[in-house]
């Protein structure tokens, strides 16, 4: 086994997402240091903290969720510091967590997506008409740069969209509307082994509500994942094909998570690419790791590997 040296495992942050990454680092924490890995909680409360909590370390495991920490800005401090970092590198991260960047890098390879409409600078009534005259109902309202479907909300209405843009703009700023494609959600796990991205079993999300959002995601009782996902074998290549594809053409490394709807005619459409994937209990890339035979110690520490040959352009 390669040995690693000091190993900071950097969570928490200032996001929205803090809970969940905090969940996180504690449960990879527990499973590099199972693994006789020299591993030590690195948490931080704002990107300020992360220089001097990191002093130290031969190598960083990043398992912050949104704002800073998945997209890029940490990852380029740790670039100037000089210290190893798993996962991918500032520019990946950066387009990984801007979706409106991540459909504009897709669909030029022939990766579905759904259509989408930003809002620009203008009064939110005219925006709403614009979508409305673009767009059937229902649409989906989301956050240009927020992960774990936070803000994420669906309309059916003129009043639910205008109510919608409103608060979305007002808590998180930039935001856009998508098209509303009824299908199974999937998500797909890639996973770096032996030099190849490989695409971990295909994990099928069940909802108990009307629309997985953030409560739904980690709420027990209110979502089921099925894994591997049942799917024809064609079917299963395509996305797999899909995800990986997404994976490499963010230019990410080590590890993702892509999140798939399949429409009723089997047809994929990524809806975005998460370069940070959670390691919690509920989170579905364990689960799909699992699948494949590897348990959760093991997958932090092939995780973590990916800090040792990322290439310099990612």
């Amino acid at each position: 086994m390669r040995p690693l040296g000091r190993v900071a495992v950097l969570c928490g942050g200032s996001s929205s997402e803090r809970e969940v990454s905090l969940v996180s680092g504690c449960h990879v924490l527990d499973g590099l240091q199972s693994l006789g890995v020299n591993a030590v909680s690195a948490e931080i409360a704002r990107t300020e903290d992360v220089a001097g909590t990191v002093r130290g370390a031969d190598v960083v495991f990043i398992i912050l969720h949104g704002g800073d920490g998945e997209g890029g800005v940490v990852q380029q401090l740790l670039e100037d510091l000089r210290i190893p970092y798993a996962g991918s590198g500032p520019r990946a991260s950066a387009l990984g967590m801007d979706k409106l960047a991540t459909k504009d890098a897709l669909v030029p390879l022939g990766i579905h997506v759904p259509r989408a409409l930003r809002m620009p600078d203008c009064d939110i009534d005219a925006f709403a008409q614009d979508v409305l005259e673009r767009f059937s109902l229902p649409v989906v309202v989301k956050p240009r740069s927020q992960g774990a479907s936070i803000g994420v909300c669906p309309a059916h209405s003129e009043v639910e969209l205008l109510a919608a843009l409103e608060g979305i703009h007002e808590d998180y700023g930039a935001l856009f509307v998508e098209e509303y494609i009824r299908g199974r959600e999937l998500t797909v796990s890639v996973l770096r082994i032996d030099g190849r991205d490989v695409a971990l079993p295909i994990v099928e999300i069940f909802i108990h509500t009307e629309f997985l959002d953030f409560k739904t995601k980690y709420t027990d009782g209110l979502n089921r994942m099925v894994v591997p996902a049942e799917l024809g074998a064609s079917t299963t290549q395509q996305i797999e094909d899909v995800a990986v594809a997404t994976h490499q053409a963010l230019g990410c490394w080590g590890f993702s998570r892509v999140d798939i709807l399949l429409d009723e005619n089997d047809v994929p459409y990524v809806l975005e690419i998460n370069t940070l994937p959670g390691m919690t209990p509920h989170s579905a890339m364990p689960k799909s790791a699992a699948a494949l035979g590897i348990d959760y110690p093991h997958l932090a520490r092939q995780m973590l590997l990916s800090a040792f040959d990322r290439p310099a352009s990612t």
